[in-house]
């Protein structure tokens, strides 16, 4: 095996090099001149030789092409229309008979233009609905879209999709390379009402702070399109699985470190700062900072400050500082500070200062100072200082100062004025009526919108936005924004930074710090992979958590995962390391996916330097980016819908 990695590393360089040349940019102009012809232009311009075996093609064969500063590997594909395969040699390109064979990987490319009028038309979204790739146009109106060949289909459907156009959709061979340009028409007038773009959220305070102008663009362009995936991650909304397509995603499950982005929920989200969902949300959404949902909520909210739905919510919204509800409420809200809902509310309302709604409530507000309904009130109502119902109220008013109903069948209390046109069977002046203030929302749990502080041992859950201790011993869950710490931590801590005096338990984060006992390497090391990587490990040695990234190919990945070390005999121990790795372009495009699994064997030199190495096991997905890698040619196994899996290795050098 040490044998072939070697030869892999030595040849390698050549496959770059080779790659490398096949991209130099030539210009061809031909009418009515043969294929050799052509080719000379190719050799002066290039400085690289054509040779072949046999006659592959004819080359008196006459061709008409005008192409400028294009790759001379597209410049071969327009001109042989892929009945040609050619490698690169010591300068020479090596031109034979196709037999069949089609690239895994090509691209289409070229122009989008104004049908009418042909202006180029800037930020119109090219994308392939199954792999969901896009690409946008430049200011010239170019695009460069790459796909994966899954060798099956006989055409791909391409999507060009432009806010105040009408959607074009053309058919393509796949396998090769090929430029084309497309013209789209303006949507008449009377279409516009038909568009059904979800951009609520995207034009929100928070939404042009905290999205892209990629992520806005593409729903003001593809807001008809909407995909559902089972499974996604991401760092920040521009930085995920899904790439800039994620918000015409719905998502099973969804797990984002500091934030996400999606066109909606049916399962659950956790993040460690924040959501967004541009549609609908049903079942679980938990964020150390807030939840924004465009649509309707249906199932559980917890933000350690707020959530924010902007239609109805079926279920339970639990805020740190405030809820809004911009529809209906049918369940409950509690907060610490305030609660809202700009429609009827037909529960419960449960807030620290102030219960708002415009409409009805049919059910119960209870605040520590102001409860006001712009509707009628069905229920009761419990303040510390105000009560007030603007309609009919049918039930009960008890607070420290001033009830007021236009009309009031039911009770009143109140410390200083009572005021009601209806029937009323208790009320009066300086009737006071005192309730024991609640210590929590729950026994063992804490919910703030900044920080937590529990002095003793903490058996429940802490929830915030930005920092969550507890001094003595945690056995619970710690959930933040930004920070958590522990004296002794026994259940589970998810932040950016997780900090414990000593640990038996799980975090899981960018850093983990253990005063007693903590874990901590730095490696450097080459993998079937990429050629170098760096992680940093943090935690215990029992349960770990990873921060990686390297170079791939003219690419770079970040890494986020966890392990852990067992000792074997004396100076030898085992690591088994999770990573699940984005891969991005220079400009930060999100352009793959994939998961190790890696056990290795350590040993140590001296005190604080030690080598490892072992196999490893990648999966990676379908989002079809990686062509003639390293790996190519391990054992492994490839699938009909591009998902892929291999056998590999990784070497190098730990310290600390």
């Amino acid at each position: 095996m040490l044998r072939n990695c070697l030869i892999l590393l030595l040849l390698w360089p050549a496959g770059l090099m080779a790659q490398h040349q096949l991209q130099q940019s030539v210009t061809v102009r031909a009418a009515n001149q043969p294929v050799d012809s052509v080719l000379s232009q190719i050799t002066r311009q290039s400085g690289l030789s054509f040779s072949y075996a046999g006659r592959p093609f004819r080359g008196d064969s006459l061709v008409n092409m005008n192409v400028s500063r294009k790759p001379i590997r597209q410049v071969l594909d327009q001109l042989f229309q892929g009945r040609v395969r050619y490698s690169v040699v010591d300068g020479h390109i090596i031109l034979n008979a196709a037999d069949g064979n089609r690239e895994r990987y090509y691209t289409i490319s070229g122009y989008v233009r104004d049908k009418y009028n042909g202006q180029m038309i800037v930020n119109a979204s090219i994308y392939e609905r199954t792999d969901l790739m896009s690409a946008f146009t430049n200011t010239d109106g170019y695009f460069h879209l790459r796909l994966k060949d899954k060798g099956k289909l006989p055409s791909v459907e391409i999507t060009v999709s432009k806010e105040f156009y009408v959607d074009t959709a053309l058919y393509v061979i796949p396998g090769h390379d090929r430029e084309i340009s497309i013209a789209i028409a303006p949507a008449m007038p009377v279409q516009l009402r038909e568009f059904t773009v979800s951009d609520k959220v995207d034009k929100t305070w928070l939404g042009t702070k905290l999205l892209s102008e990629n992520l806005r663009r593409q729903t003001r362009n593809i807001g008809k399109f909407f995909a559902e995936k089972p499974v996604q991650s991401s760092i920040v909304p521009s930085l995920g699985s899904h790439g800039k397509m994620a918000g015409q995603v719905t998502n099973k499950f969804s797990l984002n470190l500091v934030g996400g982005y999606s066109a909606g929920l049916d399962g659950v989200e956790i993040a460690g700062g924040y959501n967004i969902n541009k549609k609908d949300a049903q079942y679980a959404q938990v964020a150390g900072i807030f939840n924004l949902v465009g649509g309707t909520v249906r199932g559980v909210q917890v933000a350690g400050i707020f959530n924010r739905n902007m239609e109805m919510v079926e279920g339970v919204q639990i805020g740190g500082i405030s809820n809004v509800a911009d529809g209906k409420l049918v369940g409950a809200q509690v907060s610490g500070i305030f609660n809202r809902a700009i429609d009827s509310v037909k529960g419960i309302q449960i807030a620290g200062l102030h219960n708002r709604t415009l409409g009805d409530v049919d059910g119960a507000q209870i605040s520590g100072l102001i409860n006001h309904s712009g509707g009628h009130l069905l229920g009761m109502q419990v303040s510390g200082l105000v009560n007030r119902v603007r309609g009919n109220a049918h039930g009960a008013q008890i607070t420290g100062l001033i009830n007021y109903a236009s009309e009031m069948q039911g009770v009143q209390v109140a410390g200083l004025v009572n005021h009601a046109a209806g029937t009323l069977f208790i009320g009066g002046k300086n009737t006071m009526a005192r309730e024991q203030e609640p210590s929590g929302i729950a026994p063992g749990m804490q919910i703030s919108g900044f920080a937590n502080f529990h002095r003793g041992n903490g058996h429940g859950l802490q929830l915030t936005g930005f920092w969550n201790h507890a001094r003595d011993t945690m056995r619970g869950l710690q959930l933040s924004g930004f920070g958590n710490s522990a004296g002794y931590n026994r259940g589970i801590q998810f932040g950016l930074v997780n900090v414990a005096d000593s640990s038996d338990g799980i975090a899981i984060g960018l850093v983990t710090i253990v005063k007693k006992k903590g874990y901590y390497r730095l490696e450097a090391f080459a993998s079937d992979f990429a050629p170098a990587n760096i992680q940093f490990k943090s935690g215990r040695k029992g349960f770990y958590s990873i921060l990686s990234g390297g170079l791939v190919d003219g690419m770079h990945y970040i890494g986020l995962g966890f392990g852990g070390e067992w000792g074997l005999k004396g100076r030898l121990s085992m690591n088994t390391d999770v990573s699940q790795l984005n891969l991005f372009d220079k400009n930060w495009k999100s352009m793959a996916q994939a998961w190790r699994i890696s056990p290795s064997l350590r040993f140590m030199l001296v005190k604080g330097v030690s080598v490892f190495g072992g196999p490893s096991f990648t999966f990676a997905d379908d989002n079809n980016v990686l062509t003639d890698k390293p790996w190519k040619g391990y054992p492994g196994f490839s699938s009909d819908n591009g998902r892929s899996g291999w056998l590999g290795w990784q070497a190098g050098i730990s310290f600390f």
